[in-house]
């Protein structure tokens, strides 16, 4: 559908395009309107464009609360969506199943009045540090856009031997992930 409406859109362009130009240039122009449209399909393979079904996308949360330790990777054990497979709950690691740009976030809770230190790993790169301590429980949350390759690993781990709060009645922790572009 949307590709007849992209076509329908550059007829239209057509239109607008001539008269106000010399001749060739008002083919270049259509010529090169037509040529990116048509990138999005491939004789071969079909429709190259992703759907809902190929775009790499997890969201996972912890069910209990977990101390994995300096440099431990907090395991997200409850997957909520997964597509492409790309995160695993038993290692907590994502995998990119495709290069592209993607938009990372995760939330964690520290206990009550303790300390919680967590950071986002790419290829166990320290990427970017959440620090939280408070009389009480205390919430905090991170979001970063990375630029991987195929295979490239990202996960969270802990900066010391921190306790991550989360338990299956209040789902306090999370770590979700997606492409954003190819």
């Amino acid at each position: 559908m949307s590709f007849y409406t992209t076509v329908l859109t550059l007829l239209l362009l057509a239109e607008i395009v001539m008269g106000s130009c010399d001749t060739k240039l008002e083919c270049s122009l259509l010529s090169d309107l037509l040529e990116m449209s048509m990138k999005q399909q491939s004789p071969d393979k079909g429709c190259q464009c992703l759907s809902r079904t190929t775009i790499p996308a997890f969201q996972s949360m912890l069910t209990q609360s977990q101390t994995p330790g300096d440099k431990g990777v907090i395991k997200f054990d409850k997957v909520v969506t997964n597509i492409r497979n790309g995160y695993n709950p038993t290692t907590g690691i994502f995998t990119a199943p495709v290069a592209g740009v993607y938009q990372f976030s995760y939330t964690v809770m520290s206990e009550t009045g303790k300390i919680l230190v967590v950071y986002l790993s790419h290829n166990n790169i320290r990427q970017q540090t959440t620090w939280m301590k408070g009389s009480s429980n205390e919430t905090g949350t991170a979001n970063i856009i990375l630029n991987l390759k195929k295979g490239d690993q990202v996960d969270v781990k802990s900066s010391g031997s921190y306790t991550i709060k989360s338990d299956s009645s209040h789902l306090y922790s999370s770590f979700s992930g997606y492409l954003i572009a190819q």
